[in-house]
């Protein structure tokens, strides 16, 4: 299953990943949503892809931290696209049981 949350449609060129391993609650590294240095110095992240492996998660959009019962629930082998820059910046995920491991690709 894929859980798309849309915001606008364009093309964007993929400019970073990175795998994460997702414990304690945990946002996308500031570093690849505001690149500082690279091709996509001082632009924001426009959309994310993610692919969750070895456990489920929890996620906000909105700044809430999210617990193993608060946020939406994301399973392993499921799919995220997020396609709002504030939704990014937002973005905040945490266990539900057992370290997960979050793959993501950054998109400008």
């Amino acid at each position: 299953m894929q859980i798309f949350i849309p915001f606008k449609k364009t093309d964007y060129q993929t400019g970073g990943y990175e795998a994460i391993t997702v414990d304690t609650a945990i946002g996308f590294t500031v570093a690849k949503i505001m690149p500082t240095s690279g091709q996509f110095i001082n632009m924001a992240c426009q959309e994310v892809f993610c692919t969750l492996e070895t456990d489920n998660i929890r996620f906000t959009i909105d700044g809430t931290v999210p617990s193993s019962t608060v946020g939406h629930l994301l399973k392993v082998g499921e799919s995220l696209t997020i396609s709002n820059a504030d939704d990014i910046k937002n973005f905040k995920c945490i266990k539900v049981t057992t370290n997960a491991s979050l793959k993501i690709s950054y998109k400008f």
